[in-house]
């Protein structure tokens, strides 16, 4: 708030052995706090001295002008009593200064936000409130809306408030609000083992959002689910979900489902339908207790190869030399090593269904 400067005069006339002083003030005077004010009497240049009192506290100032800074709500009474050079004292003269609270807003302390979390602001100060700018907030007539900010950056929001008392006048803050990209983990792909045979499961942080905590749940077979990298021993199917904290306290997630089978083998599907739909586009081999994958190949009625892989996460989808196939059964082969030292072979007919 400006500070204004308030002159109040006191005019003071001395006649010793006439009459008694008088004075003339100009009270009761209202500030706000944080206000400083420059209370007069007389001249400078009247060679008297003075006697200022705050509610009966004598000031240090003895010259015709009392400086004051109001730090205190209340009530105050202020007098002055002059004393000439001849030794005549002036009346005692008073008034009142009434000091209201100033308005000061107060929008809140800055923030990080997890992305997608809503934020409640804390705005302070006032009896009305405005915030601008008003996107993403619930209400900006409110002293605490509610932020739920969709995009990750950075904001500032100012806050205006105004009273109801002689300090009315509108103040103003402002807060930053600083959304962090959203935090992203993989827990692995999905994956087949034989019985007994354990798997490395392993988050993965794919947004650099540094992780510092996880959770897998359920703890079911793992020898610890409270690491990055635990081992699980599964002896049935189970899904995984995986829970990663950051230092900044947001949250990602992701799952992994482990099948269980009895005994090492290489599933190949029967039927595939390369269409686009996201289901069964490919043909592939699923090795299953494989250490070593050797191949995976696909061969069409007239003997040619059409598709041929070492990596089990390859697949065909239905195309040989740019050319869409046609409909019908399709010859595969495939081979691989197992955890024990076995070669497993073999081979088999899938349809491909347009």
């Amino acid at each position: 708030m400006h500070k204004r400067l308030l002159h109040i005069i006191f005019w003071v006339v001395i006649f010793c052995n006439i009459t008694p002083a008088k004075a003339q003030i100009a009270m009761p005077d209202t500030v706000c706090t944080g206000t400083s004010r420059v209370y007069r009497v007389n001249d400078a240049t009247v060679p008297s001295t003075y006697t200022w009192m705050i509610d009966g506290v004598t000031q240090p100032a003895t010259g015709n002008q009392l400086n004051v800074t109001w730090n205190r709500e209340g009530s105050f009474l202020i007098t002055v009593q002059e004393h000439s050079p001849t030794g005549c004292d002036g009346d005692i003269r008073s008034g009142w200064v009434h000091v209201f609270p100033a308005i000061l807003a107060n929008a809140g302390p800055d923030a990080t936000i997890c992305f997608g979390t809503p934020y409640r602001l804390n705005g302070s100060g006032g009896t009305t409130y405005h915030w601008s700018p008003p996107t993403y907030l619930s209400n900006p007539n409110i002293s605490n809306p509610v932020a739920d900010i969709p995009k990750a950056g950075t904001y500032i929001y100012i806050l205006r408030v105004s009273g109801n008392n002689v300090c009315s006048a509108t103040a103003e803050d402002s807060v930053t609000l600083t959304v962090l990209p959203p935090a992203r983990v993989s827990a692995g792909r999905d994956t087949s083992v034989t019985l007994n045979q354990s798997v490395q499961l392993q988050a993965v942080d794919l947004s650099n959002s540094r992780f510092n905590s996880y959770r897998w749940s359920p703890a079911s077979y793992l020898n610890n689910p409270a690491i990055s990298n635990p081992v699980s021993t599964p002896r049935s199917n189970i899904t995984y979900n995986l829970t990663a904290g950051t230092i900044d306290g947001c949250e990602a997630t992701s799952s992994i489902t482990i099948k269980v089978f009895d005994k090492p083998d290489i599933f190949v599907p029967n039927a595939f339908t390369p269409n686009g739909d996201g289901l069964n586009d490919q043909l592939k081999a699923i090795p299953v207790g494989i250490v070593q994958f050797k191949y995976f190949k696909v061969f069409n009625r007239w003997g040619e190869m059409v598709f041929s892989t070492a990596d089990p996460q390859k697949g065909w989808d239905g195309i040989y030399k740019g050319q869409m196939q046609n409909g019908g059964n399709y010859t595969w082969m495939t081979e691989g090593v197992d955890y024990s030292g076995n070669v497993i072979q073999k081979k088999g007919y899938a349809v491909l269904i347009r």
